[in-house]
C-alpha cells in the first residue's frame, strides 16, 4: 500500500482541479533527506493561547523595549506587562481604533498614531527592572508633524510627515522638548520617486523609506547640517500598501543579517508580500497567496507581526475583518493559514492582532476586548476554545481510469484519542462529501484506518479536527486499485 507523503505549504490554486492543498493552523517542518526517515515533512499544530491579563479596548500595538519590557497600547491606555503578568498603566494617548507604533532610544519611549498632534513620550527606567516609567507627555513641538510609523537609528527617532514626500528626525538622544527640542531643518525628501512616503524602518544601519511605489535607502553620514544621506544609485521598485504590515525579521539561514517583510505593491500590479535584505527585496508570496490577499478589502489596514518558536520564524499578515491570517515561515519558505474557530468549525479572525516576545514568552493582544494572551505550544486551545486544523491532500489520479479506494490508513501521532474527520472530493476538489470520523489511538502503536471508500477518477482527501491534542501529521497510506474504465 503506497504512502502519500505530504509536502510543502498551503497551496490553493486558482483552479482547485490543479491543487487544493490547504494548510490551516498547522505548519510544515521538513525532515533532512539524509536522516533516512520515510517522510519528507511533518505538520505540527500552531500554538494555542491563554489569557494572562486584560485591559479595556482593542489592541493597537505591542512592543518590546531595548530593556526587554513588553509594552501594549490597548484602547487609549499604554501598559507595561510585567514578568509575572501584572499589568501597570503608564498613561493614556488619543482614543481610537487605529494602530499606533512606538520605539525607544534606551532612555525615552516614543509613541506615534499617524495624526499631526499624535506623539507621546516618557522616560524609561535607568536600567532593566530598576524602576517605573515616567509620566506620558504629549509632544507640542512645532517641528513635530506626526507620523504613522517610527524607527530608531543611532539614538535618532525617525518619522514620516503624513501625506507628504518628507521624513524627519528628532535630535540625537531625545529626552524631552525642553532640553532636546526638535530642529525644523532636520527634514529630508524622497528624492527619486517624489511620491508620498508611507512608512519608515531601519534594517541594520540602513534606513528604508517606503514610498507608494518605490523604496529609497539612507544612512547616517554624521553631517552637521543633516546627519543622514541617501545611498546613491540604489532603489527598490516596489512600495508599501500598508505601513503597519512592516515587520523586521531576525537572522535566519534565509536572512543571514536579518530582513524586513511587508505588504507591497508596484506601479504595474496588485498587492504582494515582500522580503527585503540589505538594499534589495523580492516577492515571497505564492500565486495562491497573492490571489487570497488581493481578494481582501481594506488592505491598507493590514498588520504584520513576527515571532519565533522552535527555530521557526513566522511573519503573520492579518487584514482586520478577514477570516484568514496568512503566515510565512521564513525558516522554511512555506505559507499556511491561521484562523479562530470559537465553535470548532466556523472560521473568523485570529484573536491576537499585535504580537510581541518578552521575558522568554510570546504574547498577543486581542483585537476586540483588550485581553492579553500568552502564546505557547503547551496550550492546546484558543483561550479555552477549540482550534480548527485542516490539511488537504494532493490529487490522487489513476491514469484517467477509475480507481477503487479500498483503504485509507492515517499516518499521525497517536496517544490523544481525539477524532479526526476525513472527507473527500470526487469532483476534483470542487465539493466534499460528509465527513467520516476516525479516532486516533490512546496509545502510540495504533494505525487509524478507513475501509471501502468507493471509486473515483480523481480524489482529494481532507483531514479536519479541533480536538485539544499535541499531535503531528505525517501523511497516509492509501490503497487504490485501478480498474479498466
Amino acid at each position: 500500500m503506497p504512502r502519500i507523503n505530504l509536502r510543502g505549504g498551503s497551496y490553493d490554486a486558482r483552479a482547485v482541479s490543479v491543487a487544493a492543498q490547504r494548510v490551516l493552523n498547522l505548519y510544515g517542518e521538513p525532515i533532512p533527506a539524509d536522516d533516512g526517515e520515510p517522510i519528507q515533512f511533518a505538520y505540527y499544530p500552531t500554538p494555542g493561547t491563554q489569557k494572562v491579563a486584560s485591559a479595556s479596548g482593542g489592541s493597537r500595538c505591542a512592543y518590546q523595549t531595548t530593556q526587554g519590557d513588553a509594552i501594549f497600547v490597548i484602547g487609549s491606555g499604554v501598559y507595561v506587562l510585567g514578568r509575572t503578568n501584572g499589568l501597570s498603566q503608564i498613561g493614556t494617548i488619543s482614543d481610537g481604533l487605529g494602530q499606533v507604533r512606538m520605539a525607544d532610544n534606551g532612555t525615552t519611549l516614543f509613541i506615534v498614531d499617524g495624526t499631526a498632534a499624535g506623539g507621546w513620550y516618557c522616560t524609561m527606567p535607568a536600567k532593566p527592572g530598576s524602576g517605573l516609567y515616567g509620566a506620558l507627555t504629549q509632544i507640542s513641538d512645532d517641528a513635530f508633524y506626526g507620523s504613522p510609523t517610527i524607527a530608531i537609528l543611532d539614538t535618532f527617532f525617525l518619522f514620516v510627515n503624513p501625506d507628504t514626500s518628507n521624513w524627519y528626525t528628532s535630535p540625537a538622544q531625545f529626552a524631552n522638548e525642553a532640553t532636546t527640542p526638535f530642529d525644523s531643518l532636520y527634514v529630508a525628501s524622497d528624492t527619486t520617486s517624489l511620491t508620498t512616503i508611507k512608512a519608515i524602518e531601519v534594517l541594520g544601519q540602513t534606513i528604508w523609506i517606503f514610498g507608494r511605489d518605490q523604496i529609497e535607502f539612507w544612512y547616517d553620514s554624521g553631517a552637521s547640517d543633516f546627519p543622514f544621506q541617501r545611498v546613491p544609485g540604489v532603489t527598490v521598485e516596489v512600495g508599501c500598501v500598508a505601513p503597519y504590515s512592516i515587520a523586521k525579521i531576525p537572522t535566519t539561514a534565509a536572512t543571514p543579517n536579518g530582513g524586513i517583510m511587508w505588504l507591497g505593491q508596484d506601479k504595474s500590479g496588485y498587492a504582494r508580500v515582500y522580503l527585503g535584505q540589505q538594499t534589495s527585496a523580492e516577492p515571497v508570496s505564492t500565486f495562491p497567496v497573492d490571489g487570497a490577499i488581493q481578494d481582501m478589502s481594506a488592505l491598507e489596514y493590514a498588520v504584520g507581526n513576527v515571532y519565533q518558536v522552535d527555530g521557526h520564524v513566522f511573519y503573520m499578515l492579518t487584514v482586520p475583518g478577514s477570516f484568514s491570517t496568512w503566515v510565512y515561515d521564513v525558516s522554511t519558505g512555506l505559507w499556511h493559514e491561521r484562523c479562530s474557530s470559537p465553535d470548532g468549525d466556523g472560521e473568523s479572525q485570529i484573536l491576537g492582532l499585535n504580537w510581541v516576545q518578552a521575558y522568554g514568552n510570546i504574547y498577543a493582544a486581542d483585537h476586540v476586548n483588550g485581553d492579553i494572551y500568552q502564546v505557547s505550544n503547551s496550550y492546546p486551545t484558543d483561550n479555552g476554545a477549540p482550534i480548527k486544523r485542516q490539511r488537504a491532500f494532493p490529487h490522487l489520479l489513476t491514469d484517467g481510469t477509475r480507481g477503487i479506494h479500498r483503504k485509507f490508513g492515517l499516518d499521525m501521532q497517536n496517544g490523544s484519542g481525539i477524532t479526526i474527520n476525513v472527507d473527500w472530493s470526487n469532483d476534483r476538489g470542487q465539493t466534499f462529501g460528509a465527513p467520516v470520523p476516525l479516532a486516533l489511538g490512546a496509545t502510540g502503536n495504533y494505525w487509524p484506518t478507513l475501509w471501502r471508500l468507493g471509486m473515483a477518477r480523481d480524489r482529494v482527501y481532507r483531514l479536519t479536527w479541533s480536538g485539544a491534542a499535541d499531535t503531528v501529521l505525517m501523511g497516509a497510506f492509501i490503497d487504490v486499485e485501478p480498474v479498466a474504465s
